[in-house]
């Protein structure tokens, strides 16, 4: 019996993971997704209004829409995950929690990136209920309503912006006594009269039944609260990249440096999605990042002598 090899390993079932397996399998490779859970932190959010083909959907059903098409064409799923990363011989070799050991001529690396929790009581229960992780993802969805940023940052500083031409009431809650942030955006924040920020404040409790009603916090040790409508939690991610270190590049956010084409400095290894060094993390555009780096694994696979055919050309 010959020894099982797939064509391509693609570590996260996100919307780049499962962009890049219907591409892989609509291209007759033998296709393994290999996830701890199935659409990530899109699937994750309430309500996407922003995808394109669709005016509201939530992010659970966009998942379960890319799972079938890539299960239809072919995909097969292992719920794990990938512990180690190894190329001998031209081979990859991921060992999974499992512990299984899985070859591939070719990897995409699509796990994406891990948001810091505030690890407070209530959060995880909220989430997508009023709790999220994107302003600009969630943020059209409580136009008109009062909102809490929670953080200290850029991205923070930036969401309670973009937060204060959409809601009624904008509270920034900073844990520390100033921000750490651009000045030309601290600026902004600080004149902006929708916008009420509360320093050396610390997150303890959100408080809802089915969806988020308010934040309690701490400020100088005298308890507050907020009533709200939304807490955008914007605090940073994690990119928990260190098992492939030796295998890629990494910035200084240890995110994965690609080329265009989503290549790594490892021949047959790709990546694509928020776990890399592009601009812009939305849904979308993983989508088509992981889209490019199935193609990119097709054509390594045929040899510098492969040219590309559309997908949707007739079979002869």
């Amino acid at each position: 019996m010959s020894e099982n090899i797939y064509d391509v390993v693609i570590v996260g079932a996100g919307p780049s993971g499962l962009s890049a397996a219907i591409y892989t399998t609509r291209r007759s490779l033998k296709t393994l997704v290999i996830s701890k859970d199935l659409g990530g932190q899109a699937a994750l959010t309430n309500n996407i209004e922003n995808y394109p083909g669709f005016n509201l959907v939530t992010g659970q059903d966009l998942m379960q829409k890319f799972f079938e098409q890539a299960t239809k064409t072919g995909t097969e799923f292992n719920f794990t995950e990938v512990e180690s990363l190894d190329k001998q011989n031209d081979i990859f070799i991921l060992k999974t929690a499992k512990s299984e050991e899985i070859k591939a001529r070719t990897v995409i690396l699509a796990f994406g990136l891990t948001p810091r929790n505030l690890n407070i009581p209530g959060e995880k229960e909220l989430s997508g209920k009023g709790v999220a992780y994107c302003a600009t993802c969630d943020g059209p969805l409580y136009k008109g309503k009062d909102v809490v940023v929670v953080g200290g940052g850029n991205s923070a500083l930036d969401a309670a912006e973009f937060m204060s031409k959409i809601a009624n009431k904008v509270y920034l809650v900073n844990r520390n006594e100033q921000f750490r942030g651009e000045q030309v955006l601290m600026d902004k924040v600080k004149n902006d009269p929708k916008i009420e920020i509360f320093y050396s404040a610390v997150s303890q409790k959100i408080v809802g039944e089915n969806k988020v009603e308010k934040l309690i916090f701490t400020q100088n040790e005298a308890e507050k609260e907020i009533a709200v409508d939304g807490i955008f939690v914007e605090i940073g991610h994690l990119a928990k990249t260190d098992w492939v270190a030796n295998l890629v590049e990494l910035d200084e956010r240890k995110e994965i440096k690609i080329s265009r084409d989503c290549e790594t400095k490892t021949p047959g290894l790709f990546a694509s999605g928020d776990i890399t060094d592009i601009s812009y993390k939305q849904a979308v555009i993983s989508a088509g990042e992981g889209s490019k780096a199935a193609l990119q694994a097709y054509k390594f696979l045929q040899g510098a002598n492969n040219i590309m055919v559309p997908d949707w050309s007739p079979k002869k």
